[in-house]
């Protein structure tokens, strides 16, 4: 009995110190992933990790190609001073790939391990149109297709995510419903697998986006934050405490479709009163048109005609004032929902309506300050919504494209930390 229970203290005592090597590995990655090229001494004063388990660790990933190694002068400019070695993450280990599947295209990235982009396809395709198996062969198509234009094959991949305009099962395995395409409860994770036989996630494309403004800006975008979606749809992706926020059955964070006004717009979901009914581009182009808010949406929206809206409101143009406040404060009335819910948080506006960027900013900031009154956005501050941190962000697709491939290295990055050889 006594032996026994030696023996089973012994095997817990490995058990830990194997999860703690494991542990370490992915911090060290993860870092080497963050920062770039960097020193062993640099790792362990990022981390508080020691020397030895640096060196320890560093080594077992440089004998397995997960590492390379090169030298750098510490000394700038003059090419004098002692060389001293850096760490980079090896560009061989294999390829992740992105597929964007977004109103009326889909396209196809590749990465490499170090995270530059290799390749990239783009195929047209009327996705309200088309059929499941069209869908199906197009998203196919276009990863065969980048794959060619690159030289590389299907056993390069090491991840696929697919970044998906729409709600996602909470699993990352379903396209469940989308505004852009007829079908529901689409199987891209199956069909993906059974082609290329590597694990792929479907991904809500907001959340993409927040990874994205998270990965650019660690310091503004950490612990709780949003990125939201103001195009020909709107949408959030949201991270609080540190941590992704999702539906305990989908993708959730369906902030576009929360009621703005019960019954009102039409929104191209089907149902009335939506956020987007009154913030999407094709909401403000109704409005400021003057038609009526229920007659049908439509299915694009140039960015020339929101900039002409735009440029017509700073003309005194009516309708177009009323429809850009209309988009700011159906924004801000459910912002400031949220906040009193879980605190204000900083946020960044995407995507093709920030060319609206002034009127809405005022009004958005004009009803958080009515709804809300005057709180503080922060422990270290005693400022008003007048001052909340909001960026605008035009090109909401390199967000997109940038979580997406983030998500993807990391789970490269998670596989490579919990092999041990």
């Amino acid at each position: 009995m006594k032996y026994d229970a030696q023996r089973t203290e012994t095997q817990h005592n490995v058990s830990r110190s194997d999860d703690v090597r494991r542990r370490n590995r992915h911090r060290i990655i993860s870092c080497i992933r963050r920062a770039g090229p960097i020193s062993r001494k640099a790792i362990g004063s990022r981390l508080g990790l020691s020397p030895a388990t640096v060196t320890a660790i560093t080594t077992n990933l440089l004998a397995r190609e997960i590492l390379v190694e090169a030298s750098a002068r510490t000394a700038s400019g003059s090419g004098r001073g002692r060389p001293k070695s850096v760490l980079s993450l090896n560009p061989d280990v294999g390829l992740v790939a992105l597929l964007d599947l977004r109103l009326n295209s889909i396209s196809a990235i590749t990465f490499d391990y170090a995270g530059s982009q290799q390749g990239f396809v783009q195929a047209d395709i009327e996705t309200l149109a088309a059929s499941r198996q069209r869908i199906r062969a197009t998203l196919i198509g276009c990863l065969h297709e980048v794959l060619a234009t690159t030289g590389r094959k299907p056993a390069d991949i090491r991840q696929i995510v697919v970044s998906v305009q729409g709600v996602t099962d909470a699993q990352n395995t379903r396209l469940l419903w989308s505004p852009i395409t007829k079908h529901t409860n689409l199987s891209i994770r199956a069909w993906l697998e059974r082609e290329f036989a590597k694990p792929a996630w479907v991904c809500n494309d907001c959340n993409m986006a927040a990874r994205g403004l998270n990965w650019r800006d660690p310091k503004r975008y950490s612990e709780s934050f949003a990125a939201i979606l103001l195009a020909h749809g709107v949408g959030m992706g949201l991270f609080l405490r540190g941590e992704p926020i999702s539906g305990t059955r989908s993708s959730g964070t369906e902030f576009g479709h929360m009621t703005y006004i019960p019954n009102g717009a039409l929104c191209r979901c089907g149902s009335r009163g939506c956020i987007e009914a009154y913030a999407g581009d094709y909401a403000v182009l109704r409005r400021a048109s003057g038609r009526p808010e229920t007659e049908q949406p439509a299915s694009t929206v140039h960015p020339d005609q929101l900039a002409e809206i735009v440029q017509a409101a700073k003309d005194g143009h009516a309708d177009s004032i009323a429809a850009l406040e209309t988009a700011g404060r159906a924004l801000g009335t459910r912002l400031a929902t949220m906040f009193a819910l879980v605190d204000p948080f900083p946020f960044a506006l995407i995507g093709s309506g920030t060319l609206a960027q002034d009127p809405i900013e005022r009004s958005l900031r004009e009803t958080l300050a009515e709804v809300l009154g005057p709180r503080n956005f922060s422990e270290a501050s005693d400022a008003s919504f007048g001052s909340l941190p909001i960026d605008f962000i035009r090109e909401d697709d390199a967000l997109v494209r940038m979580g997406g491939a983030i998500y993807a290295l990391s789970a490269v990055d998670r596989e490579i930390a919990e092999t041990a050889y």
